[in-house]
């Protein structure tokens, strides 16, 4: 902080709140891209790809959207989750050894962090196959039949619904 104020004096009738509300805004959205992380590359060894075709509907009162569900595994402990509806990607979360990603051209970004991903959202628990959400997460797990399961969540809404091949 000092530095700041070396750099950033406040003048005599100047507020500091305009300087510190964007600096704070800043952090904020860099802090939300989260680490970069490398492209996946799933022709290298030690990669498990499954594919299903799932039902997304992404809170309550939302539409089901049909797609495409890909969860690829890596041996060293990277995956990469991905919802597509006709081959265009509707959302990416990709885990690596530095942290999480997710990204849709519908949310218009990019989010991330540090290791575990978060559990706000369903892809990182599909990551499992089939999806075995941990006893603390908000997401609660229903098998439908026995390769018919759906993931959903109960505040929310949104919930994603697949079979196991």
């Amino acid at each position: 902080m000092r530095v700041f104020l070396l750099l950033f004096p406040p003048g005599r009738g100047r507020s500091m709140a305009p300087v510190l509300g964007t600096l704070a805004a800043a952090v904020w959205l860099l802090g939300c891209a989260g680490p970069a992380l490398a492209p996946v590359n799933l022709a290298e060894a030690g990669w498990t790809v499954r594919e299903a075709q799932v039902v997304w509907r992404p809170r309550r009162a939302a539409p089901e959207l049909v797609g495409e569900l890909l969860v690829a595994t890596n041996s060293d402990g990277r995956q990469l989750i991905q919802f597509s509806k006709q081959t265009l990607p509707v959302v990416t979360a990709q885990v690596a050894s530095n942290g999480w990603n997710l990204s849709s051209p519908l949310r218009h970004g990019r989010y991330g962090g540090r290791l575990p991903p978060t559990d706000r959202v369903p892809w990182f628990e599909l990551a499992q196959w089939p999806p075995a959400p941990q006893l603390d997460s908000r997401w609660r797990l229903e098998m439908l039949t026995n390769a018919a399961w759906r993931l959903g969540n109960p505040r929310t809404g949104e919930s994603v619904e697949g079979s196991t091949p």
